[in-house]
């Protein structure tokens, strides 16, 4: 996957803060994850996989920027 980051800042030895707009409303959010699970995403394994705790809307917004809002108001809400 092609995840641009339109900014990044170091926080710690293993977490950063990745920004991205929402494609819906172009709100910019900021969310902090571990850097080895973000580097395991980014080298092929699925979201899912890295991250089995966090609920979809969380995945959405890493991996395309929408919130979770913004996708029940462009799709109607996930059943």
């Amino acid at each position: 996957m092609d995840f641009k980051r339109n900014q990044s800042n170091t926080m710690a030895s293993n977490t950063f803060v990745v920004t991205n707009p929402c494609i819906s409303c172009g709100a910019v959010s900021h969310v902090q994850v571990d850097e080895d699970k973000y580097n395991e995403w980014q080298n092929g394994k699925s979201i899912q996989d890295v991250w089995p705790d966090k609920d979809s809307n969380w995945r959405e917004l890493l991996v395309t920027g929408t919130h979770g809002d913004c996708w029940d108001k462009m799709f109607g809400p996930s059943e």
